[in-house]
C-alpha cells in the first residue's frame, strides 16, 4: 500500500518538477543560439509547431540573424506553408544568407504558391548553386515565364539552360519544353514519358505529364498519372483537388469518393467539393444526401447549371417538388428544348399547382419520351380544374399526337369529353379494345355513353364488360340502371338480383335499386329501402342525399336534417357531412344557418369544390358583401379561372360600381377560358364605363338569339345612349326593364326617355316604378329631384320616405333641409342640415345650406365660420363661392371679399350679374 502511494507521489513530483523547470526556463534569458538549438531538436523529433515557436523566439532575440529565418522558411516549405516560407526565405536572402542555398528553396515556394511574377525574376545561376539546382530553379522559372506568356524570354532561358552540364531530370524537363513551345504535343509527351522512367516519382515530371495528357485530349491517362502522383505526394492538397475534379469528369465516381471525403474533412463547406459529393451521392441513388450537399454548394456561391440540374434531379427523385422547381427554374432558359430537366420542372410545377408556368415549360417539350403522354394529360387535367380551357386544349392536342397505350387513350378520352370534344368517345373505345380487362376503362366508357344519352351503346359496352369480367357485379348494375332509364323495370330488377350474387358494387347496387323504385313511383318503398341502408351506413353521403330528395316530396325533411346534424356533431371535422348539411340548410332557405355552419372553414386546394359554391352562394344570398368579397378573392387565388368564382366576383364588382376592375377580370379570364356568358359580361362592364366600341364588338359577334336576351338588350340600350342614339335605346331599355324591373334598368329607361325628348313619359314611369318598388332608393332619389321642379310637396314626401330607409342619406338630408329652408321652416331645416354636415363636413353644398340657414336666423358669424372651413379647398359650385363673398361684404370684410371676387370667373348668367353688382359695391372695375 505504501509502495503505491510513494509511486503516486513520485509521479506528481515529476510533473511538478517539469512544470517548475518550464516556468524557470521561461523566466531565464536564453540566447538566440539556445532557441535555435531547441528548434533544430524539435525538427528532428518531428514537432514542427514547437520548432516554429523556438525559431520565432530566436528571431526575436536576433532580428537580423539570417540563419533562423532560413531554417524557419525551410520548415514552412516542408509543412506546405508556402506564403510564410516565401517571407522568411526572402528575409534570409536579404540579411545575407547564401543565395545558392536560399534560391532553390525559394523557387519551390514560389512555384507552389503560384507567384509567377516573383519566380520569373529569380537568379537561377546564383553563386553557390550546383548545376542540378540551377536546372531545377531554371525549370520553375521557365514554367513561370510560360504562364506569363513571355515566350521570347522563355526561349532565351531555354537556350541558356541547355548549356548546363547535368543529367538531372530537370534538364530533361527543360529540353522537353522545346516541344511544348513548338506545339509538338506527341514529342513533348514522349520526352516526358521517358523522364518518368528515369524518375518515376518526381513530382514535376508527373505533373507535366498529366497536363500534357489533358492538353492532348487523353484525360484517362492523365488520371492514372495523377493517381500515381497522389500516392507519392499525399499532402499536395491542390493536386488532390485537381485529381478529384478529373475523376468526376471521367465519371470515375468510386475512385473519386474517398478523395472527396478526405478533402471535405479539411473544408466541409467548400462549394466545389460539395458539388462533387452531391454528384457522387446522386449517382449512388442517395438523393436526399445529394440534395443536401448541393444546397451547401449553392449557399456558398456555386450555382452553375450542373449544380442546379443535379440538385433539381435529386429533389425530384425524392418528390421534393418545391426544391426541384426552385433549382430547375434557375437554369430552364439555358436548357435545350426537349431536355429531361424540362420534363422534371414541368411535373414539379404541376405538383405544386403552378399549372400556367408548367404549360409554358411543356411548350418546349417535343413529346418523344414514353412518359410525355401522361405528363401532357396531367397538365391538361390540372389546367382544366383551374379553368384554363385554352391551355387544357393545347395539352390535349399534344397528348393526342403521342397517346397509343390503353392507359394514355383512356386519360385522353376523359379529358376530351370534359372539353366537350366527342372524339373522347373514340379514344375511350380504342382504350377498351386494347385493354378489355381494365374495369376502370370499361366503367369510364359506359358512363361516357350514359352521359351523352347513348344508352344502346352503353348497354352493349356493359354487356361486353360482363363477358370480360363475369364475376364482377358492376357491369350488371350499369345494365340495370340503363334498363331503368329505358323503362324496362323487370329487366332492371333481374339485373340487380343477378348483381347481388356477385362481387363488388354493393353500395352502387343499393343506389340503383332505390332509383328503380323511384322510377316506378314507389317512393314509400324507396324511402324504406334507403333508410334501411342508412341504419347500417349512417354517414353515407349519397344515401342521405337520396333520403332527403324523397323526404322533400312529402315536406318531411326535418328527420333527415336532424340525422345529418347528429352525424356532424359526432364528427365535426367531417367536411363532406358539413357540406351536405350546409346544402340542406340552403335548400330550406336557411341562409344564416348555412353561413354560420361554414364560417370557420376557409378553404384551400384540398377542400372539395362543392364548398366554394355553397359558401359563395350563401354569402351573396345573405348580402354579406364584405365577407363575400374576401371569400371570392380567396377562391380566385386558388382557382383563377373558375367560372362560378369569377361570376361571384363580377357580381360584387358590379354592386360596388367597380366597372373597370370588371373589365380587367373578364379580360384575364377570357384569355384562358373562352366563354359566351363571361364575354357578354365583359361587354356589360365596357358599357358601364362608356366604352362602346369593344362592347359592340362582342355584341355584334353574338348569335341573334343571344341579342334578344333581356340582359343583352340592356347592354345594347346603354351602348346606344353612349353613341348618342337615345331613340334607338328606348325599345331595348323597355325590354330589359320588363324582364328585370330593378334599379339599374329603371334608371337606364329613364335616361333613354329623357335623352330622346320624352321627359313627361320618364317622369310618369319613375312615379310608377317607385310606387311599386319603394325600397329602390336610387330611383326614389331621381324621382324626388324631378318632383322638386313640379310638386314640392311630393318631393318632400319622397325625401322623407327615403330617410326612413336610409337615415344617413347625405343627399336626401341636404336637399330636404334646403326645401325646408325655402319654406322658411328654419328649425327643421337647421336640424336636417346639421345632420348632413356631420356626415360630409367637406361638402361645400351641405355647408352652404347650413350657412344660409344661419344667415336667415341672423347668425352671420356662425355662417362665416362654416364658410371659412371650406374656403381653403376648391369649391366647384359657383353659387356657394359667391354666397361666401356676399357674406364677407355684408360683414365689411372688404379686403378678403375683393381678393376672392377677383380670383374667380363665373359662367352662369345670373351669377355673373350678381358678381358684377358685388364688384360695383366694392369699387372694383368691371371685367367686361
Amino acid at each position: 500500500m505504501s509502495k503505491n502511494n510513494s509511486n503516486k507521489i513520485f509521479k506528481r513530483s515529476t510533473v511538478a518538477v517539469l512544470l517548475l523547470t518550464a516556468l524557470l526556463s521561461g523566466c531565464s534569458e536564453k540566447s538566440m543560439e539556445s532557441h535555435l538549438a531547441d528548434a533544430r531538436n524539435y525538427v528532428s523529433e518531428q514537432q514542427p509547431d514547437a520548432a516554429v515557436v523556438e525559431y520565432k523566439n530566436a528571431i526575436q532575440k536576433s532580428p537580423n540573424a539570417p540563419e533562423p529565418r532560413f531554417e524557419l522558411g525551410k520548415l514552412y516549405l516542408e509543412t506546405n506553408n508556402f506564403v510564410a516560407a516565401e517571407k522568411e526565405l526572402n528575409k534570409a536572402l536579404e540579411l545575407g544568407y547564401a543565395a545558392g542555398e536560399v534560391i532553390p528553396l525559394l523557387s519551390k515556394a514560389y512555384q507552389q504558391s503560384g507567384a509567377e511574377n516573383a519566380l520569373s525574376e529569380v537568379d537561377y545561376r546564383a553563386q553557390g548553386m550546383t548545376a542540378v539546382e540551377s536546372a531545377e530553379v531554371g525549370f520553375y522559372k521557365l514554367q513561370a515565364l510560360m504562364q506569363l506568356d513571355k515566350r521570347e524570354e522563355a526561349e532565351a532561358l531555354i537556350a541558356d539552360l541547355t548549356t548546363l552540364d547535368t543529367s538531372s531530370v530537370y534538364k530533361g524537363l527543360i529540353d522537353s519544353y522545346v516541344f511544348v513551345l513548338n506545339n509538338d504535343a506527341e514529342a513533348a509527351i514522349a520526352a516526358t514519358e521517358a523522364l518518368r522512367e528515369q524518375a518515376p516519382t518526381n513530382k514535376d515530371v508527373l505533373q507535366q505529364l498529366a497536363k500534357l495528357y489533358l492538353q492532348n485530349g487523353t484525360p484517362e491517362k492523365a488520371a492514372v498519372v495523377y493517381g500515381d502522383y497522389i500516392k507519392s505526394y499525399p499532402n499536395d492538397t491542390a493536386s488532390k483537388f485537381a485529381y478529384a475534379a478529373l475523376l468526376i469528369e471521367l465519371r470515375a465516381l468510386d475512385t473519386a469518393e474517398p478523395i472527396v471525403e478526405e478533402l471535405l474533412a479539411l473544408n466541409d463547406t467548400h462549394p466545389l467539393l460539395n458539388t462533387f459529393k452531391g454528384i457522387i451521392e446522386s449517382a449512388k441513388g442517395n438523393y436526399a444526401e445529394a440534395l443536401e450537399r448541393l444546397e451547401i454548394a449553392v449557399q456558398n456561391g456555386r450555382s452553375d447549371q450542373v449544380v442546379r440540374l443535379i440538385a433539381g434531379f435529386s429533389a425530384y427523385q425524392i418528390q421534393d417538388f418545391e426544391s426541384a422547381q426552385r433549382h430547375l427554374t434557375m437554369i430552364a432558359s439555358s436548357l435545350p428544348d426537349n431536355h429531361p430537366g424540362l420534363r422534371m420542372l414541368a411535373d414539379s410545377m404541376l405538383q405544386l399547382g403552378e399549372n400556367d408556368n408548367a404549360l409554358e415549360i411543356l411548350e418546349r417539350v417535343e413529346g418523344e419520351a414514353a412518359s410525355d403522354a401522361a405528363l401532357f394529360s396531367k397538365a391538361s387535367y390540372q389546367l382544366l380544374i383551374d379553368g384554363n380551357v385554352v391551355g387544357a386544349k393545347q395539352m390535349v392536342e399534344r397528348s393526342e399526337e403521342i397517346s397509343t397505350s390503353a392507359e394514355d387513350l383512356a386519360r385522353l378520352g376523359v379529358l376530351q369529353l370534359s372539353l366537350n370534344d366527342v372524339a373522347g368517345l373514340v379514344n375511350l373505345e380504342e382504350a377498351v379494345n386494347q385493354a378489355p380487362e381494365s374495369a376502370t376503362t370499361q366503367s369510364t366508357l359506359v358512363r361516357a355513353y350514359i352521359a351523352t344519352n347513348q344508352l344502346d351503346k352503353a348497354k352493349d359496352a356493359s354487356s361486353n364488360w360482363l363477358e370480360q369480367s363475369p364475376n364482377d357485379a358492376t357491369p350488371l348494375v350499369y345494365l340495370g340502371a340503363i334498363a331503368t332509364a329505358q323503362g324496362e323495370f323487370d329487366k332492371a330488377a333481374a339485373y340487380f338480383d343477378d348483381a347481388s350474387t356477385r362481387e363488388g358494387a354493393e353500395n352502387e347496387l343499393v343506389y340503383a335499386r332505390t332509383q328503380l323504385l323511384i322510377a316506378q313511383d314507389d317512393n314509400e318503398s324507396a324511402t324504406a329501402f334507403i333508410r334501411a341502408f342508412i341504419d347500417e351506413n349512417p354517414n353515407d353521403i349519397r344515401a342521405l342525399t337520396m333520403w332527403y330528395a324523397l323526404a322533400a316530396q312529402n315536406d318531411a325533411v326535418a328527420p333527415v336534417v336532424s340525422h345529418v346534424e347528429a352525424q356532424l356533431d359526432s364528427a365535426p371535422d367531417a367536411i363532406e357531412m358539413r357540406l351536405l348539411l350546409a346544402r340542406l340548410y340552403a335548400f330550406d332557405n336557411a341562409i344564416d344557418k348555412t353561413v354560420a355552419l361554414l364560417a370557420d372553414v376557409e378553404g384551400d386546394k384540398e377542400t372539395p369544390m362543392a364548398f366554394w359554391n355553397i359558401k359563395g352562394q350563401a354569402l351573396i344570398a345573405a348580402n354579406n358583401v364584405k365577407n363575400a368579397e374576401t371569400f371570392f378573392d380567396r377562391w380566385l387565388s386558388f382557382y383563377p379561372q373558375d367560372k362560378s368564382a369569377v361570376l361571384g366576383k363580377l357580381l360584387i364588382l358590379d354592386s360596388q360600381k367597380q366597372f373597370t376592375q370588371g373589365v380587367a377580370l373578364t379580360s384575364r379570364v377570357l384569355d384562358k377560358r373562352p366563354d359566351a356568358q363571361i364575354s357578354l359580361l365583359k361587354a356589360y362592364f365596357h358599357s358601364r364605363i362608356g366604352q362602346s366600341k369593344p362592347a359592340w364588338s362582342i355584341i355584334n359577334n353574338s348569335a341573334d338569339s343571344v341579342k334578344e336576351l333581356p340582359f343583352v338588350r340592356g347592354i345594347i340600350a346603354r351602348l346606344h345612349l353612349i353613341d348618342n342614339a337615345p331613340a334607338e335605346a328606348v325599345e331595348h331599355a323597355e325590354a330589359a326593364y320588363d324582364a328585370t324591373p330593378n334599379s339599374d334598368n329603371a334608371l337606364l329607361l329613364v335616361a333613354a326617355y329623357e335623352m330622346s325628348g320624352k321627359a313627361e313619359q320618364a317622369f310618369k314611369f319613375l312615379e310608377k316604378h317607385v310606387a311599386e318598388n319603394s325600397k329602390d332608393v336610387s330611383s326614389s332619389m331621381l324621382l324626388a329631384e324631378r318632383q322638386i321642379r313640379q310638386d314640392r310637396a311630393a318631393a318632400l314626401a319622397t325625401y322623407e320616405a327615403i330617410l326612413t330607409q336610409t337615415p344617413d342619406n347625405f343627399v336626401a338630408l341636404n336637399n330636404l333641409a334646403y326645401l325646408a329652408f325655402e319654406d322658411n321652416n328654419l328649425v327643421q331645416a337647421e336640424t336636417l342640415a346639421k345632420r348632413a354636415v356631420a356626415l360630409r363636413s367637406d361638402n361645400a353644398d351641405a355647408v352652404d345650406t347650413l350657412a344660409q340657414i344661419y344667415i336667415a336666423k341672423g347668425d352671420n358669424e356662425a355662417a362665416l365660420s362654416l364658410y371659412e372651413e371650406i374656403a381653403t379647398r376648391d369649391i366647384p359650385n359657383e353659387e356657394v363661392y359667391l354666397n361666401h363673398v356676399e357674406l364677407l361684404v355684408e360683414l365689411d370684410k372688404t379686403a378678403l371679399a375683393k381678393r376672392r371676387l377677383q380670383a374667380r370667373e363665373f359662367t352662369r348668367d345670373d351669377l355673373k350679374q350678381k358678381a358684377a353688382e358685388l364688384r360695383k359695391a366694392l369699387g372694383i372695375a368691371s371685367n367686361g
